[in-house]
């Protein structure tokens, strides 16, 4: 049963952490550089974004190291 809320936890902040990733590279690139910018800094926070979404933990701690 934990490990089934578990992995659905994971699962949620996997969804999160992507979409937020790429909406944030899309929004930075299209206000700098059009719409190259847009999907190139969109797919750059997919990657980044995938990169949070299978370290949570370690984003958790780096996000409040930064507050």
């Amino acid at each position: 049963m934990l490990r089934t809320i578990g992995l659905i936890l994971h699962a949620l902040w996997a969804v999160c952490a992507m979409a937020a990733g790429a909406f944030a590279g899309v929004a930075i690139g299209l206000q700098s550089s059009g719409w190259i910018g847009a999907v190139v800094l969109g797919l750059v926070g997919l990657v980044v974004g995938a990169l949070a979404a299978a370290f949570p933990l370690e984003t958790i701690a780096l996000i409040l190291e930064g507050l």
